[in-house]
């Protein structure tokens, strides 16, 4: 028998990237996923040579019995495709693991994992890209009260908010958001082609409005950014009593937890999409926001749930 080394081809034939994983698997899997390829005799002896298995030993497995655990994998696969066409294919295997565990099936991260190879499933991601913005020099600049301390105790006691550059069609549009750190809920949003004090202004007032909080008892963290720097941000927020910590220049870990959520938004969703109009990129933040991360999408840091689920068990 004559072998392909991965990644060639023969003419005509294509290699199937999605197989990559399979490469390093048992030959069960091999199996499994040349049955869920092949097409053809010809197909089916060319995957055998690329994944070193015999065609012998191929229609032996197709004609075994399923055993309870084949059938027990079937099911819990057609959960996988479920949950995976509900996050809209952003899911990475933990996050399914967990939906898998949530839904009562009694497997391990490594199960699941093995078996979205076996169906070829990737979640999708993009390269994180970066844009520098020099800041407008202000006297003004807070202490950083916050201190990288990521943890609260309850709700309407340490906001975060940052803001993000997104290239639409017409050119720039800016999103900030404002976070509870306790939930990791996004409490308000608000998006501009402009990216000015009157954009954070905006999420305050709507922050305000969505959580009532007492401004005493409140901490409100972000960078050195001339939008916070501003006289009328520190104005409303010092009218309210409300305690200002800012990150230390050029340090952005002192915002983390915006960060990640930034991260996540363009890698899970804006990556997946073509360059869009400013309107239908306002459109998309309110989908993935209000509809998808507050209310579905499962967080580490809050026991798998999703920020919603975890206010609720107040």
């Amino acid at each position: 028998m004559s072998f392909v080394k991965a990644g060639t081809c023969r003419v005509g034939e294509r290699y199937p990237k999605k197989g990559e994983g399979v490469l390093r698997q048992t030959p069960g899997i091999k199996f499994q996923f040349i049955q869920g390829y092949c097409s053809t005799r010809r197909t089916i002896k060319l995957l055998c040579e690329i994944f070193g298995v015999s065609r012998s030993g191929y229609y032996t497995w197709l004609d075994r019995k399923p055993s309870q655990r084949d059938e027990d994998n079937e099911v819990l696969s057609d959960f996988l495709k479920e949950k995976i066409a509900e996050h809209r294919g952003i899911a990475g295997y933990r996050k399914l693991w967990l939906d898998a565990v949530a839904n009562g099936f009694d497997c391990n991260k490594k199960r699941v994992q093995r078996l979205l190879q076996v169906f070829g499933y990737r979640s999708k991601a993009c390269k994180r890209k970066f844009g520098v913005v020099k800041p407008r020099l202000i006297e003004t600049r807070a202490p950083n009260y916050l201190n990288r301390e990521f943890e609260v105790a309850k709700p309407n006691t340490v906001l975060v908010s940052d803001i993000t550059q997104i290239r639409c069609k017409e050119g720039w549009q800016y999103l900030c958001v404002i976070i509870d750190l306790y939930s990791r809920k996004v409490v308000s949003w608000a998006t501009s082609y402009i990216n000015s004090s009157e954009l954070v202004m905006k999420s305050l007032k709507q922050a305000w409005a969505e959580r009532r909080p007492d401004g005493s008892e409140l901490m409100f963290h972000s960078d050195q950014g001339t939008q916070y720097r501003s006289f009328e941000v520190l104005k409303w927020l010092t009218k309210r009593k409300v305690t200002v910590s800012m990150s230390r220049k050029g340090n952005c870990w002192d915002n983390a937890c915006s960060e990640s959520f930034f991260a996540q938004l363009k890698k899970e969703w804006f990556s997946n999409l073509e360059k869009l109009s400013r309107k239908e990129m306002t459109i998309q933040c309110r989908f993935y926001i209000d509809d998808y991360y507050n209310m579905v999408r499962r967080h580490g840091t809050l026991n798998g749930v999703s920020p919603i689920t975890f206010e609720s068990r107040i």
